[in-house]
């Protein structure tokens, strides 16, 4: 009995109540910080106060995200991490649960790195199903951001993808194998972009293939025949488009054709006497260009730098119905050079040309009537065998030669097949679009990782496949600058109210205060 009034009477104290009711309280604060937290874990909101709204992607990626419907990687090969790529793509992962992310050492982890075939770091892949796509190499001047991400992932998921032909045959640059005047990267460097590259022998095969979206003809050691610039100039007129890369010398084998569009190859190579490409240990043949028109090919560049070993000039005119852009503007301290046998060069008005000059013009033409495919023969077409494909109507006589009977096959050839054709059947040509440069050069492996001559290239065939129609108009997000600029003068001046006036008021009147109040 006596435990039992001792018990009660313990809990009748006051400083027991409130004890126990200290520790309900810590408790049940425990418990509220406990499912906060795990709340704000599960279901995070997040409030950007900026006035740009820089933490907070555009509707436009949010339902990009939100329609995922396969898991989707995005792999950052860079380390360490950077804090403002981590945070962009942990905004994309908010969005949906099949979007994921993953820095990865290209150092360490040796498997990623070859599986992707990193050749720099700072390179950022996607990975849809089987297909793997570049979306940017990022840098410290360079980070990822939203617009290149959320096209790259819109590009690979697309149902069929972009196939780009480039002629071979006559002595162009090859391809497939490395080497310093070898296209080898410049192709690599579009299949990371998601491209289907392929070469192409119109000498093989007469047609040009129907799932050709671009078709690039380079310089070459050997003219193009008359057949084949007739198949080229048919694919222009039926809607296609074509890159056209001529270096200072080169045969201009499709001259015919760009006259019609009103470009013309200048004889001449560029010089540049600004002594701009000596400073990068190059010589007075190798043009640099800083100078862009406003095009979407070029208007990223600002003022870098794109290099154009042995470049020409080319002269436009205008012609209705097309619209010409000049793309690639030289300094005026450079000229077309005339005489290229003496040993030193040196302007003369009377046979060199004065820069600024053009070497890269951008044009398009709308068309009159939109076909399925640029290369579609309808029963109003020509014939092949009518238009200049018929080996016995267009290969030169050899004296001597005697003429040999053409087999039947050789009249009607087939033309070549895609698997992605089925799914172009819709595929419409609105204009037709023709880039001319004159270098091919810039391209090739020893020069397209010089500055921005690879973009320059990409940009080019994006532009040509008519990609841009299809991209998100996602702006670039800029933080507004607030900062307030002040003269020497200004500045003492708050500094002075600041450390001294301000404070030598607040005590006057202070002062005066109390001896009103005494």
């Amino acid at each position: 009995m006596s435990i039992f009034f001792k018990k009660k009477k313990f809990w009748s104290l006051r400083s027991a109540e409130v004890t126990t009711n200290a520790l309900i309280s810590t408790f049940s604060v425990i418990i509220i910080l406990v499912l906060v937290n795990f709340l704000g874990i599960k279901y995070s909101w997040k409030f950007d106060f900026t006035e740009n709204k820089l933490y907070t992607l555009s509707p436009q990626t949010q339902e990009v995200i939100k329609n995922l419907q396969e898991p989707l990687q995005v792999y950052v090969f860079d380390s360490p991490p950077n804090n403002f790529d981590r945070q962009l793509l942990n905004n994309y992962a908010r969005y949906n649960d099949l979007f994921s992310f993953q820095f990865v050492d290209p150092q360490v982890n040796l498997n990623l790195t070859q599986k992707f075939q990193v050749d720099r770091i700072g390179d950022v892949y996607l990975e849809w199903r089987d297909r793997v796509q570049l979306v940017q190499t990022v840098s410290p001047e360079s980070r990822l951001t939203e617009e290149k991400l959320t096209k790259a992932m819109v590009k690979i998921q697309k149902q069929t993808q972009a196939v780009v032909y480039i002629i071979q045959g006559h002595g162009e640059a090859n391809i497939e194998n490395q080497g310093q005047s070898s296209f080898s990267q410049a192709v690599r460097n579009l299949q990371d972009m998601g491209y289907i590259v392929n070469p192409l022998n119109l000498g093989e095969s007469p047609l040009i293939p129907p799932d050709a979206d671009v078709l690039i003809v380079s310089s070459s050691d050997r003219e193009l025949l008359s057949g084949e610039i007739k198949t080229i100039k048919q694919y222009l007129e039926r809607g296609g488009n074509l890159m056209v890369m001529y270096n200072a010398l080169s045969p201009i084998s499709l001259a015919s054709i760009l006259e019609e569009w009103g470009i013309t190859f200048n004889d001449t190579l560029v010089i540049d006497s600004s002594g701009a490409g000596e400073i990068l240990g190059l010589g007075p043949s190798i043009t640099i260009i800083t100078d862009y028109g406003q095009h979407p090919i070029t208007q990223d560049f600002n003022n870098g730098l794109t290099i154009f070993p042995w470049a020409r000039p080319i002269i436009t005119e205008n012609k209705d119905n097309i619209e010409t852009i000049p793309l690639l503007i030289t300094n005026t301290q450079s000229w077309g050079e005339s005489n290229l046998e003496g040993e030193t060069v040196e302007f003369d008005p009377t046979k060199d040309i004065q820069g600024p000059l053009n070497i890269g013009v951008a044009l398009s033409k709308k068309n009159d009537v939109i076909a399925d495919n640029p290369n579609n023969i309808t029963e109003n077409s020509t014939p092949p065998q009518e238009s200049g494909l018929n080996p016995e109507e267009e290969l030169p006589k050899i004296e001597g030669e005697t003429d040999l009977p053409i087999p039947p096959t050789m009249k009607t050839p087939s033309p070549i097949t895609n698997n992605n054709d089925a799914n172009r059947t819709n595929k419409m040509s609105r204009e037709t679009r023709l880039l001319v440069i004159g270098n091919s050069n810039f391209a090739t492996d020893g020069w397209i990782s010089q500055q921005l001559n690879s973009d320059f290239f990409l940009n080019s065939v994006a532009w040509l496949a008519n990609e841009d129609e299809n991209n998100l108009s996602i702006r670039p997000k800029e933080s507004v600058n607030r900062r307030l600029n002040l003269t020497p003068l200004q500045a003492n001046l708050i500094s002075w109210l600041a450390i001294f006036i301000i404070p030598a008021l607040g005590f006057i009147t202070a002062i005066a205060q109390r001896q009103l109040r005494q």
